[in-house]
Formats: C-alpha cells, sequence, structure tokens
C-alpha cells in the first residue's frame, strides 16, 4: 500500500483512491455541503414548529361532546294529563 494515497468513500459502496491533498479537499467540501444541509433542515424545521403554534394559537380548543342522553327531546305531554290516557303524559289508563 501507497501510504500517499487514501481511500475515500464516495457512498453506495464506492470508493475513490486520493492523494492526501485530493482528500483533504473532498472532504473539506463535503463538510461544508453537509453543514448548509444542516442548517436548511434547522430552518425548515423551525418553520414547521412556527405554523404548528400558530395553528394551535388559531384553532379554539375542541368542545366537549354532548352526552346523547341530553341531546335527546324529552316526551312530549299532554296538554291535559287525564285527556287521552295512551301517551306518557296520561295519568290514568286508557277507557
Amino acid at each position: 500500500p501507497d501510504p500517499r494515497r487514501v481511500f475515500v468513500a464516495l457512498g453506495f459502496g464506492f470508493f475513490a483512491e486520493l492523494t492526501l491533498p485530493e482528500a483533504l479537499r473532498h472532504l473539506e467540501r463535503r463538510s461544508s455541503l453537509l453543514q448548509r444541509l444542516s442548517e436548511s433542515l434547522t430552518r425548515d424545521g423551525a418553520k414547521i414548529r412556527a405554523h404548528i403554534r400558530l395553528v394551535l394559537e388559531v384553532t379554539p380548543p375542541p368542545r366537549l361532546a354532548t352526552p346523547p342522553h341530553l341531546l335527546a327531546t324529552p316526551p312530549t305531554l299532554c296538554p291535559s294529563p287525564r285527556a287521552c290516557g295512551s301517551c306518557r303524559g296520561c295519568r290514568t289508563p286508557p277507557p
């Protein structure tokens, strides 16, 4: 092996045999690219978090569901409780 040359992983299982100055230049460019990508993703994440906070502040809290027994209408009563004897409001049995 030649100590003046190194193998640099390029990705997807590919390697390049580079001299030390070439390898340093390649690694500096890769480091710069990854740094820019990291900053971009950090900005995108901050925007998403800000949008989520905005939506949560603007959106009213969810209303609790009304229990079904409160939604049901009460049975209607006869105007005269002793009129017919066939509805719930009548107190006397039908004739």
